[in-house]
């Protein structure tokens, strides 16, 4: 049968020819794809595409018959730029926000130049959960939205160390989100400043 439909062709192929073919045909049809795809990665012809180099977390060279780590330990004493080692490491907030009370001093001098920073970063900022006023009254808050922060004018936070709000702003509490990544350490200290000057005046419109 095959024989009969394969002898209305032309060249007219033996029957082992027309066999090999047609095994052959869907073996080349999917090479040929693969070959496009592999032809990037040929020395010959990666146009610099494919080169030896380190990877994350593997291994590359070799240095006295052994590889070299593509991420080698860092050179004793020395930390990454732009980052800043914090003492603090108590994962209890209230013990880590305590501890950091007592033993951070805020190194920004409470002038009128800081505080008006410290202004410009809580109006950007920290207005929408506490408010102008930072009486937890921010236009985010409410039933159907996010639950309100505690004042910063209760007498409890007037007595917070400046060390414990910095904190607070660096790692976060409760629901309010670490800000270290947004503020750098100074910015934080200038808007300590500037809640101390709110706190004031708070207390100075009260008792009038």
């Amino acid at each position: 049968m095959l024989k009969q439909i394969l002898g209305r062709w032309k060249p007219a192929w033996n029957e082992g020819a027309w066999r090999a073919t047609l095994v052959a045909l869907p073996i080349i049809i999917l090479l040929i794809p693969l070959l496009f795809l592999a032809l990037p990665y040929l020395d010959i012809l990666n146009d610099m595409a494919v080169q030896a180099k380190a990877k994350p977390q593997g291994e590359y060279g070799w240095f006295s018959d052994e590889q070299i780590p593509s991420e080698r330990p860092p050179v004793a004493g020395t930390i990454p730029q732009g980052w800043f080692p914090y003492h603090v490491s108590e994962k209890d907030e209230e013990k880590a926000a305590k501890h950091a009370g007592e033993t951070l001093t805020n190194p920004v001098e409470l002038t009128e130049a800081s505080a008006r920073r410290g202004k410009a970063i809580f109006d950007r900022i920290c207005i929408t959960c506490h408010g102008p006023w930072g009486d937890g009254d921010g236009r985010i808050q409410g039933p159907d939205l996010f639950p309100a922060p505690p004042s910063l004018h209760t007498p409890q936070a007037r007595m917070y160390p400046d060390g414990r709000l910095w904190h607070v702003m660096t790692r976060g509490q409760n629901k309010m989100p670490s800000y270290a990544n947004v503020l750098d350490p100074k910015e934080r200290w200038d808007v300590v400043n500037f809640l101390r000057t709110l706190q004031t005046a708070k207390k100075n419109a009260e008792a009038k």
